[in-house]
């Protein structure tokens, strides 16, 4: 029987909010696996177990009897540092630690050893992808090889058993059993994932409620549900938005600085002030906007913050409010900036090429900058992968030259 590695890391993408940088944990965990498995050993993480038990339950077999573990300390989840604490209590070697190099990492996990790799963008480049496979293959062959003590708990107290509470347990009871019939969390995943591909938004909140109640409570599970929530629209478009705020209301969006989360609960609320015109959704838009600009500095939350802004002085008693419409002028002068810079980058998709040159036309169009308006507003209809992209900038275009009529 192959011995075998079992990963302990979040899923989906990730925000790491000392770094203000977003991860996509899965294009990691691809090379993490590949890694593993040319070093001859089975790979698992905890969404692709199949299990007809709660996934904490599996979860913990794997910490206790995998060969090796590799936690992967990237984004600082809660989750992943409680159950490499797990391990490490469990088991006196074969874990290995890895995470994003320059992160600002806690002391108690600082003096352990962490082998790091860098992520290019969301996910990792080619060339370091080749570099890290290459180091993680040799640590993990050397890792099941041999009995060397990397926990500290182990190393601060010699008074434990030599081989850790493994040695306590009979054997039988930590072989893995044959796979229970039925969808791993990653297969309901996908099925989510394929939905919203395709529009199909009412499926896809189905297939991400069942992911939510098979794993733990993660936030990405929870932010999906969500989305999927608002936009199936069912049964109507105002009882789904508010739905998909209940839904949210778990990851306490108020004292959020995750800047998913801040989106999600900007675009539900924003979308309430458009239906219902209730200004306490106007203004928790413009919070969760203000501070997700903050976070990412990025022309997604700066336009839309600006957008709201003007939405917000008009809808001040006596006529527009001054102030705040030179604010949203500012805000969109930072956006432009910001924009240009965005364009620079190498690794640009059609989509992110479209969505920047749109927000240069709106952007111009807030400032009253005609010519660039202009100029913007051509080179992004040539751009546009999707007539439906076309059709939401130039809807909204059509609000804002409203709103600062």
């Amino acid at each position: 029987m192959k011995k075998r590695c079992f990963v302990v890391q979040g899923f989906g993408k990730k925000t790491d909010y000392a770094q203000g940088k977003q991860f996509d944990l899965d294009a990691s965990y691809e090379v993490i696996k590949e890694a593993i498995e040319a070093a001859g050993l089975e790979c698992s993480r905890a969404d692709e177990l199949r299990s007809n038990a709660v996934i904490d339950q599996v979860m913990y077999d794997e910490l206790l009897g995998a060969d090796l573990v590799v936690a992967d300390i990237t984004t600082l989840n809660f989750n992943v540092a409680y159950e490499l604490g797990v391990r490490l209590a469990l088991r006196p070697y074969a874990t290995l630690i890895v995470g994003e190099r320059g992160a600002n990492f806690p002391f108690d996990v600082n003096h352990l050893y962490i082998h790091a790799y860098d992520h290019l963008g969301v996910d990792i480049g080619r060339r370091e992808a080749r570099r890290f496979h290459g180091e993680l293959r040799d640590l993990a062959m050397q890792a099941v090889a041999r009995t060397k003590k990397d926990s500290p708990v182990y190393t601060f107290l010699p008074q434990l058993p030599e081989h850790g509470l493994l040695s306590l347990v009979p054997q039988a009871t930590v072989a893995r059993q044959a796979p229970p019939q039925g969808a791993s969390l990653r297969d309901i995943v996908n099925r989510a994932k394929t939905a919203m591909r395709e529009n199909r938004f009412n499926d896809a909140a189905v297939h991400w409620k069942e992911a939510r109640a098979l794993s733990r409570k993660d936030d990405f599970l929870i932010q999906q549900l969500a989305l999927a929530t608002y936009k199936g629209k069912q049964p109507d478009a105002e009882s789904a938005l508010r739905e998909a705020a209940q839904i949210l209301e778990y990851l306490q969006p108020r004292r959020s600085f995750d800047p998913e989360t801040l989106g999600l609960w900007a675009a539900v609320h924003k979308r309430l002030h458009r239906i219902t015109g209730d200004i306490d959704s106007l203004d928790e838009a413009l919070f969760a906007l203000e501070r997700g600009f903050f976070l990412k500095k990025d022309y997604y939350n700066g336009i839309n913050l600006a957008f709201m802004l003007d939405t917000k002085a008009c809808a001040a008693p006596g006529g527009p409010d001054a102030d705040l419409r030179a604010v949203a002028r500012y805000v969109r002068r930072e956006v432009i900036a910001i924009c240009h810079q965005a364009r620079t980058a190498d690794d640009l998709d059609p989509d992110q090429g479209y969505w920047i040159l749109a927000t240069l036309y709106e952007a111009s169009v807030g400032l009253g900058e005609q010519a660039d308006a202009d100029r913007w507003r051509t080179a992004s209809e040539q751009a546009a992968p999707h007539a439906w992209m076309r059709a939401t900038t130039h809807e909204q275009v059509d609000r804002l030259r409203a709103l600062l009529a």
